[in-house]
């Protein structure tokens, strides 16, 4: 196995995916959706990562607050 390969398979294996979950404020998710282009943190599409998190435009919608809730985000 070239250096090469072994390097690109331990860069995969540290690398974890993001999530909503995985941040405190909408401010956060943003300046990560934006330096790692983390798509999957805005499913609409309209520019504003995970939009149910505080500071996000989406917070105060009923269906946010029950996923605030599952994810012990309150």
């Amino acid at each position: 196995m070239s250096v090469l390969a072994l390097f690109m398979l331990t860069a995969l294996s540290q690398a974890k995916a993001k999530y909503c979950k995985d941040f405190n404020t909408q401010a956060e998710a943003q300046k990560y959706f934006k330096t790692h282009n983390a798509k999957r943190l805005d499913r609409d599409k309209d520019g504003e990562a995970c939009e149910c998190l505080k500071g996000g435009s989406s917070y105060s919608k009923s269906s946010c607050k029950s996923w605030r809730r599952k994810y012990g985000k309150e």
